[in-house]
């Protein structure tokens, strides 16, 4: 990769994160987090953290990806600590996706810009190595139907994101 490659692929990820930040970032104020902000935050980054370790491996990328989005939405210390015991329970496959979503409805529901911002950063995780795996495929099959999308809206998200 060339020195111009690398800085085009780094413009590139923080157009992404500018994205997510302004997607999720009026959830965050810097300071203690509501229980409706941490319940957005333990699903958020519990799921990224599954979808990582779905196909076995977390990769550098995934790893750059969740750490760019904590330090994009700006999160407090206390949100960080529980962004990444999110992330590590993610990780450790100590998650249960169907719970996880039916608490993450039981505050924000189906439809609302809640729902489609963490859909959008767990796309953007997928992405982030360029390459979607079969396992990150099925994690992203439950989600899509489990927040309440068309099956084919994966594919179709997928495409402009991978793009």
């Amino acid at each position: 990769m060339t020195g111009n490659d690398k800085a085009t692929g780094t413009s590139a990820m923080r157009g992404v994160f500018r994205d997510v930040r302004i997607a999720l970032g009026e959830m965050f104020g810097g300071g203690k987090l509501d229980a409706r902000q941490e319940v957005l935050t333990q699903v958020l980054f519990g799921l990224l953290g599954a979808l990582a370790r779905a196909d076995g491996i977390v990769s550098s990328e995934e790893a750059q990806y969740t750490n760019g989005l904590m330090d994009e939405l700006e999160l407090s210390t206390q949100a960080r600590q529980i962004a990444a015991a999110a992330f590590e329970r993610g990780c450790r496959r100590q998650l249960d996706l169907d719970t996880e979503l039916q608490r993450f409805l039981a505050e924000f529901p189906r439809g609302s810009e809640e729902v489609n911002r963490v859909y959008v950063s767990l796309l953007r995780l997928a992405a982030a190595d360029a390459r979607i795996r079969p396992g990150e495929r099925v994690f992203l099959e439950k989600v899509t139907a489990g927040l309440g999308f068309a099956p084919d809206e994966l594919d179709a998200r997928l495409k402009r994101i991978m793009q």
